[in-house]
């Protein structure tokens, strides 16, 4: 028994260290396989299929070499759905399913974390398609084989043109002209000299689009941004302002700040929300000033006053909330929320705002037919043009790719679906439009290369948005609701409430712009779609804003006092305010009792707090009785806004001790004015009394003088002396 125990656990030991290392050898290798064709797809009689890629491996252990196969199926695909589906899914399929096997070549070995480039020409006679094949759009694939066993696969598309007409499909194309993560509303001067620069993201985009038939949704913060800079604006916004007033494209207005128009709508907002003003610096503009009048004399004169006439040469005005935006737009009245976040009720709001027109996404449209119909669509009574999702989605990849490989891929891919839309209904000439993301505006390092070979297709003719805009007949649709995210959704009601909130508080400036404006603008800014991809910088940003309207909602109010103590009947109760802005406020305080003990004789009594101070406000009031009173004190502004915070101040009141006091004030007078009579009199009668005790015959009778009359000392008598002689 002991000789089986000892076997069984030295099998066990030998498992233990065996087993993990057969597990990993059995573990498949992680590699992967990306090929595109030539010619973005195209392939003509004759031409040899030339397939570029390459074959990495991310593993550890390296992969040996091996056999790449490639299959054809020959039929055109019928539809987009197919070729979507071919593309995306990410199953390995064997060669039965992937078509006909038309060439096979070696592979080299890939070293583990290592690619390695491969190209495989496959002959024009391997293809074995003619000039009668119909053209239209083909599936390939490339199945990489090591140790005979399938260790990758890529799957790519080319379109087949044996040279006869095609039926063409028209392509539109509008791109956003934004900056990413606006944080203020206007961009600041550094900002502006990197983004119009040489290399800058606004310049990139400039440089991609101007002169094309490419329409461009300009964002009117941009325009504001640097005419608010006056002379100081940088040379190269200045320069690039001026390229883009000489482009020849198609134009149209984005929101302000290329804000959320959907996700405002839906969190409450009731109008299109742009900004209240600007902050105009007069002394970035010296050569605006106001004319001042001739000066008029004293003196009457016949007939009506003459109108003062300017002196001086003429002056140019600084510039208005409406100059700042203002541009010559080729597309007027069209709105273009962010992708996928539009509800049905939304495009009766933006009717109301004054929009004609809405671009939508297709994925957030429906339609009763079963193929790609042309942008140009109705919803109810209102006019949308509608932004191929697929195509769009292909355009935005290929324009951000990273590397020629990946770009080739997504060119490819869109290349065939717009052929796939083409022989999807040959007789039935269509339009459609392809859009740029918001997010990553300005940062598509192949952008100019995307549109210079969407030009080149033969199966794609340029339209604009302008054409679709106008088209006669559009189709009916539907909109397929996609709210904004609730989480999304409650931030922005958040900030909606906080700017109304700060809004409202403002009354209490003599000019409610100093507060509104920035508000306002930071709102747009924290709105911006460009923020899409950039969540918990948006949720940074957000509390920053929220943070700001909570301290200026806080910075006037009513210094608290823990009790006051009034003793008189009609002493005024006093108030302190203090005022943390930079600008004078002027609020009204309001005082209430609750019982009858206090009356307050004026419920609100403005007063004027100025910056960085305190101010008391003196409230007439009148003691009834005696006791104690919890009066509540509030601050309004003279809209009767509330400001700031209540507070209850405990009061006691002994307006008793008034009367108490003045009663004991009068006695003292009384009796002191009382005991100086009494001690005058009696100080009088002692004296006669005394004048009566000393009275004799050796004295001179003396006549006593009326009471009142003054002393006069007696007549001195002479001393006795000698006898004259």
């Amino acid at each position: 028994m002991r000789l089986v125990t000892s076997l069984i656990a030295l099998a066990m030991a030998i498992g233990a260290v065996v087993l993990p290392g057969a597990a990993d050898a059995a573990e498949p290798p992680a590699l992967t396989a990306s090929f595109a064709p030539a010619a973005l797809g195209s392939l003509a009689p004759g031409q040899d299929l030339v397939l570029s890629g390459t074959i990495t491996n991310s593993g550890d252990q390296a992969i040996p070499a091996g056999t790449a196969t490639v299959t054809l199926d020959r039929t055109a695909i019928s539809s987009r759905t197919d070729l979507a589906g071919w593309h995306d899914s990410d199953s390995t399929l064997g060669d039965e399913k992937l078509g006909t096997r038309i060439f096979e070549t070696g592979t080299p070995e890939v070293p583990a974390g290592h690619s390695v480039p491969v190209v495989i020409t496959v002959p024009a006679a391997a293809v074995s398609l003619s000039a009668q094949s119909s053209w239209g759009t083909r599936t390939v694939a490339v199945t990489a084989r090591s140790g005979g066993s399938v260790v990758a696969q890529a799957r790519t598309d080319i379109v087949w043109a044996p040279g006869g007409p095609v039926s063409a499909t028209g392509l539109a194309v509008a791109i956003p002209l934004t900056v990413p993560h606006p944080a203020t509303g206007l961009i600041p001067a550094d900002l502006l000299a990197s983004y119009t620069g040489i290399g800058g993201i606004l310049s990139h985009d400039l440089d991609a689009v101007i002169g094309r038939n490419i329409a461009i949704g300009i964002d009117p913060m941009l325009l504001a941004s640097i005419r608010i800079l006056g002379d100081t604006a940088p040379p190269s916004a200045r320069a690039w302002l001026s390229r883009l007033e000489g482009a020849p494209n198609d134009t149209f207005a984005l929101s302000y700040a290329d804000s959320d128009l959907a996700g405002a709508n839906q969190a409450g907002s009731k109008r299109l929300l742009t900004p209240t003003g600007f902050p105009i610096d007069p002394t970035l503009f010296p050569g605006a000033a106001t004319a001042s009048p001739s000066p008029q004399t004293d003196a009457p004169t016949a007939g009506p006053t003459p109108t003062p006439t300017p002196t001086g040469e003429p002056v140019s005005p600084l510039p208005t909330p409406e100059s700042l935006v203002a541009w010559p737009y080729t597309i007027d009245k069209i709105g273009w929320p962010a992708d996928d976040t539009v509800a049905e009720a939304d495009l009766d709001a933006f009717d109301s705002f004054g929009l004609t027109t809405t671009i939508l996404n297709s994925s957030n449209v429906s339609y009763t037919v079963n193929y790609a119909p042309s942008a140009a669509a109705t919803i109810d009574k209102h006019r949308v043009v509608v932004s191929d999702n697929t195509l769009s989605s292909l355009l935005r990849s290929a324009a951000g790719a990273s590397s020629q490989l990946a770009w080739e891929n997504a060119m490819v891919r869109l290349s065939g679906s717009i052929a796939v839309v083409g022989r999807e209904r040959p007789a039935d000439s269509r339009t459609l439009l392809a859009t740029l993301g918001r997010s990553v505006t300005g940062t598509e390092p192949r952008l100019s290369q995307t549109l210079d070979a969407l030009a080149t297709l033969p199966w794609a003719t340029p339209s604009t948005v302008a054409a679709i805009a106008t088209a006669g007949e559009p189709i009916s649709a539907s909109v397929t609701a996609k709210p904004v995210p609730a989480a999304r959704l409650a931030q922005i009601k958040a900030l909606l409430t906080s700017e109304a909130q700060v809004g409202n508080f403002s009354s209490v400036l003599a000019d409610p712009s100093l507060l509104t404006i920035e508000r306002r603008l930071g709102l747009l800014a924290l709105l911006s779609n460009s923020w899409s991809a950039d969540d918990s910088g948006l949720a940074a940003a957000s509390a920053k804003y929220l943070t700001r309207s909570t301290t200026i909602l806080n910075s006037v109010s009513i210094a608290e006092s823990s009790s006051l103590f009034l003793t008189s009947q009609n002493s005024p109760l006093p108030v302190t305010v203090s005022n943390k802005l930079p600008w004078p406020v002027t609020v009204y305080v309001g005082v209430r009792s609750p019982t009858g003990i206090l009356e307050v004789l004026e419920p609100r009594v403005e007063l004027t707090i100025e910056a960085n101070s305190q101010a008391k406000a003196s409230v007439p009031i009148r003691s009834v009785a005696n006791g104690e009173v919890l009066i509540d004190t509030t601050l309004s502004s003279a809209t009767n806004v509330p400001i700031g915070t209540p507070v209850q101040t405990r009061v006691e009141v002994q307006a008793g001790w008034e009367t108490a006091f003045t009663a004991v004030v009068a006695a003292l007078v009384v009796g002191v004015f009382g005991f100086g009579i009494w001690r005058n009199i009696r100080k009088r009668r002692k004296g006669k009394e005394a004048a009566g005790d000393g009275e004799s015959g050796d004295e001179p009778d003396e006549t006593p003088a009326p009471a009142g009359a003054p002393e006069t000392p007696a007549a001195e008598t002479p001393a006795a002396g000698p006898p004259a002689s």
